[in-house]
């Protein structure tokens, strides 16, 4: 072989050699990239919340829950929490919830979740507007973060200006389903409301910003309003009763007072010839016409997720509040038939059908 031909040989081991280089490199880039979108895939996929990190050594993650007092959505709503987290692996070797009630009690209230900060719970989760405020309350300034649902109006009740990325410790979902949704509703069955009445117990806590809304819609629409406020459930059929007599509509808010004596009431507004529509699906079961809500058992799933994410990681800016801003429509068939009424035909197609419970009575 000549000098040529091994210059050329050699020339050919080094190319031979430059390739193989650049080739390893190429691969190695395009594993680390794989990898990389892996990641990143996984990091934005609603599954990664399944493999969340494993709670330290010191025992499982502790998650405080509180409820107000007794009401039908918000127990569905605690219910659908529970299972929620079950179904992402948390139970109680993960994640342990310790349930308290205050009964309606203000004070024990108060004491719920200052104990739960004591405890130093990493996430609070507090049902209604009252038991929000409270947790808010005892939580500011700690590492324990907070979860609502049942707040009709975050940025009134707690303070939450930015629901995008909520400032502070506290996110959570919304129910913002106005009063306005429900009078829009009432109008388009009969065009000729005048006067509408408001069915609640002032002392409760759930309806205020509800009622404060339909004062201002009815006063931007020219109808006049008149109040029912009964102290008790004895009280509401004869209420109602009273209402009918002055008002060609009857709305009631989320109301344990109201709900609690739900069917006397209806019974008293279909015997007077006038609809009633309620805040809650447990009223047009008992017989009022209809009523815009939201699904409760979605809220306490959604309410489990916030929870899951934060313990995952998450921080509470990144946690956007959830609001719902539709509401889904019920209506009593039997009711709408007993008043002839005729609601418009995308409502119905859209609509809840609820067969109204019998009374003891029938």
């Amino acid at each position: 072989m000549n000098a040529y031909d091994r210059q050329a040989l050699k020339g050919s081991v080094i190319m031979k050699r430059l390739l193989c280089i650049m080739l390893a490199i190429l691969l190695a880039a395009a594993a680390l990239a794989g990898c990389s979108k892996k990641e990143e895939n996984e990091s934005s996929s609603p599954s990664s919340l399944s493999p969340a990190p494993e709670p330290e050594a010191s025992g499982p993650y502790q998650v405080g829950l509180v409820q107000y007092t007794d009401y039908a959505p918000y127990d569905e709503a605690r219910t659908a929490f529970l299972s929620r987290l079950e179904e992402w692996g948390y139970g109680d070797s993960r994640m342990q919830v310790d349930y308290q009630k205050a009964d309606g009690d203000s004070a024990k209230l108060e004491e719920i979740c200052k104990s739960f900060v004591d405890e130093e719970k990493e996430v609070v989760v507090a049902i209604s507007a009252p038991a929000a405020e409270a947790a808010k309350k005892a939580c500011e300034g700690t590492e324990t973060k907070v979860v609502f649902l049942g707040v009709s109006d975050p940025k009134e009740s707690l303070g939450i200006e930015d629901d995008v990325n909520p400032e502070g410790n506290i996110t959570g979902v919304a129910d913002l389903i106005t009063a306005r949704q429900a009078l829009d509703l009432a109008v388009q069955v009969d065009s000729s409301i005048k006067t509408v009445g408001i069915l609640y117990d002032s002392n409760c806590p759930f309806g205020t910003g509800y009622v404060d809304a339909l004062k201002a819609a009815c006063a931007e629409l020219e109808i006049a309003v008149v109040e029912g406020n009964p102290a008790g459930k004895d009280q509401v059929a004869e209420a109602m009763k009273e209402l009918c007599g002055q008002v060609d509509a009857v709305f009631s808010p989320m109301d344990s007072t109201v709900l609690a004596a739900a069917q006397e009431a209806a019974k008293a507004a279909r015997e007077a010839g006038k609809p009633w529509y309620a805040a809650s699906e447990d009223a047009v079961a008992a017989g009022a016409l209809a009523s815009i809500n939201i699904d409760y058992t979605d809220a306490g799933n959604k309410a489990a997720d916030m929870a899951v994410q934060l313990v995952s990681g998450k921080t509470v800016e990144e946690l956007a509040v959830y609001a719902y801003l539709n509401g889904r429509v019920s209506v009593n068939q039997e009711t709408m038939d007993a008043l002839a009424l005729h609601f418009p035909e995308e409502v119905l197609e859209e609509a809840n059908y609820i067969k109204a419970q019998k009374s003891e009575e029938t």
